[in-house]
């Protein structure tokens, strides 16, 4: 039986703990669960929130990482310049 004590994961989860960092979770579905990272085995994570404390297994996890502020490309009002608006349609029903 092998031992995974230093694999990247592992030595990733440990360091969250150890630290007690708030993290981001985002489930292969994509939602995204938020709080303290509490402690992790072989197929589990513990995740504290405010709203209580959840057990997540890892199978179902895509990505955990420190929050963070993220940076758009384009702005958030308006269209870009030179954009096509679309024309609706109204359905008239009879």
């Amino acid at each position: 039986m092998s031992t995974h004590d230093n694999d990247a994961q592992t030595i990733f989860l440990a360091q969250l703990v150890r630290e007690r960092k708030f993290v981001w979770v985002f489930l292969l579905s994509g939602v995204k669960l938020s709080g303290q990272l509490m402690s992790f085995d072989r197929y589990v994570i513990q995740l504290a929130s405010p709203t209580g404390t959840q057990a997540v297994f890892k199978a179902a996890v895509s990505t955990v990482s420190e929050p963070h502020e993220f940076k758009r490309d384009r702005p958030s009002e308006g269209r870009p310049e030179g954009a096509i608006k679309r024309q609706h349609r109204r359905r008239i029903q009879a």
